[in-house]
C-alpha cells in the first residue's frame, strides 16, 4: 500500500514537529562528497547501511524536480522529489510517497561547506511531520540516527578518497 506525503519545501526545515541536525568534518572535498550524495544514488547502499536500492526514475539529466526512489531496511519505500540541487553546495528531497503509514511529511537536506584543509563540512538535516508513535519513536531514536550519520560520513569520506 501506498501513502501520500504533504508536498514542502525548504522552509519546512525550520518549522518541521520533528527536527535533527548532525554535522561532520570529511577529508574530502565538496564536488566529490556531492557526487555520491546527489549523483550517483545507486551508492548509497556502499556507505549508508539501511538503503538497499536508490535511483532516479526518467532520464537524465537529474536536478531540481527529479524523482529518486529509495528503499530503506529491505521494507520501507519512498519516492522523493528534488528540492534543491546546488553542486558543492546543496542537495534536498521531500517524500512525497511512502508504503509506511504515519508520516505526513518529510524532507531532508544536505548542505556541504568547504574547509580551509580540503575538507568539507557535511551538515545534514532530517526534517519531518508525523503522527505522535512516529515522533515518539523519532525521539527515542535520536542517538541510532547520529550514529548511522557518523557511520555514514566515514564510509562516505572512503568512498570519496579511494573513488
Amino acid at each position: 500500500m501506498s501513502y501520500q506525503l504533504r508536498p514542502e519545501d525548504l522552509g519546512f526545515l525550520a518549522r518541521a514537529p520533528f527536527r535533527q541536525t548532525c554535522t561532520r568534518k570529511l577529508r574530502a572535498p565538496a564536488d566529490a562528497i556531492f557526487e555520491q550524495l546527489a549523483e550517483q544514488p545507486e551508492n548509497w547502499p556502499r556507505w549508508f547501511a539501511p538503503a538497499n536500492d536508490v535511483y532516479f526514475e526518467g532520464s537524465p539529466p537529474y536536478g531540481d524536480g527529479s524523482t529518486r526512489y529509495f528503499r530503506l531496511y529491505r521494507a520501507i519505500r519512498a519516492r522523493e522529489r528534488i528540492i534543491a540541487w546546488d553542486p558543492g553546495e546543496r542537495f534536498a528531497y521531500c517524500a512525497y510517497e511512502a508504503n509506511a503509514p504515519g508520516v505526513s511529511a518529510l524532507v531532508e537536506q544536505w548542505t556541504l561547506a568547504p574547509s580551509a584543509d580540503t575538507a568539507t563540512i557535511v551538515t545534514w538535516t532530517l526534517a519531518v511531520d508525523s503522527k505522535t508513535p512516529v515522533h515518539l519513536l523519532l525521539r527515542a531514536g535520536r542517538r541510532h540516527i547520529d550514529s548511522l550519520f557518523r557511520e555514514g560520513m566515514q564510509r562516505l569520506e572512503a568512498l570519496c578518497r579511494d573513488g
